[in-house]
């Protein structure tokens, strides 16, 4: 199951209307695969036509759209990535969907930042994730464990998770991802 698979099944289990990705780089990869009435593309070096050349950043301070789904995969460094999931959840639509992608790194290498490989880089992202698992228990968020890992946001509840005076470290997460993380099984989408 691939993050695209993901964000359609959820767009249909909910009858989205309205669709924003923030850091579309390639349209074929993920966003042109999309099955959404309304689609709105972000990224601040579009590799296609029809995409909004802003940060995400500057988008969300003139944005006056909501949105029923909101996949987030743009700069994957962890407090961009928490702006990014505060300023969606400012745009998100009652019953939707924020879709985050890299947030299960696999090797300490691929989250390191700056970059240091030239394969697979997820970023630091997992660090925003958990975070805002410690801290709000507003929201409903959970990991699936499939294409790096593809979060899943909504508005709810969610008992905060205690990180027990650890540090967000690598190895810290190697020990408590499935807790931090609220690591699930990409089967169980369908049972939600």
């Amino acid at each position: 199951m691939t993050r695209t698979d993901i964000i359609n099944s959820l767009i249909g289990k909910i009858e989205a209307k309205s669709y924003l990705e923030i850091g579309v780089r390639e349209p074929e990869g993920n966003y042109n695969k999309i099955v959404c009435e309304n689609k709105v593309a972000v990224d601040p070096v579009p590799l296609g036509p029809g995409i909004i050349a802003l940060t995400s950043d500057a988008f969300f301070k003139q944005n006056e759209s909501m949105f029923d789904v909101i996949f987030i995969d743009g700069l994957h460094v962890a407090d961009q990535v928490e702006r990014d999931i505060i300023n969606s959840l400012a745009v998100l639509n009652p019953g939707g969907y924020i879709i985050c992608h890299d947030m299960n790194p696999t090797e300490e290498l691929m989250q390191k930042v700056p970059i240091e490989t030239t394969g697979a880089w997820t970023g630091d992202c997992w660090k925003a994730w958990v975070k805002l698992r410690s801290e709000r228990d507003d929201l409903s968020m959970f990991v699936l464990d499939t294409d790096y890992g593809v979060g899943v946001i909504q508005r709810g509840y969610q008992e905060k998770v205690s990180l027990n005076g650890l540090k967000l470290t690598y190895s810290n997460l190697v020990s408590n991802r499935k807790e931090w993380l609220n690591l699930i099984d990409s089967n169980m989408l369908y049972e939600l």
